[in-house]
């Protein structure tokens, strides 16, 4: 049996149980639609910091082994500056993902 209520003629309305079950849903899936742009947007600012990250590593590795190819005797000076800047931006990486989550 059903909870519609006949109005004019052959034509069905929704009860008021049918109608706040309605809203009710709305409401459910309206809130789902905010929490996955959320997850959405995290993911996305996570993305983009560690692309800027790994760029700028590239970018200072090729730069590091331009200079150790030009003063092969300050290799382990530079790779260490290399390798502390490396670290610092996983350290950024790192520190935007706990941020957002």
């Amino acid at each position: 049996m059903t909870d519609l209520v006949p109005m004019r003629g052959n034509r069905l309305v929704p009860s008021r149980v049918e109608r706040q079950t309605g809203r009710a849903l709305e409401q459910i899936r309206a809130g789902q639609a905010v929490a996955s742009a959320r997850e959405t947007a995290k993911v996305e600012v996570i993305a983009e910091v560690t692309e800027a990250a790994l760029l700028a590593t590239s970018h200072v590795s090729a730069v590091e082994a331009l200079l150790v190819s030009r003063t092969p005797h300050a290799e382990g000076r530079l790779r260490h500056i290399a390798d502390a800047g490396a670290i610092g931006m996983a350290n950024v990486v790192m520190k935007a993902h706990r941020q957002v989550t």
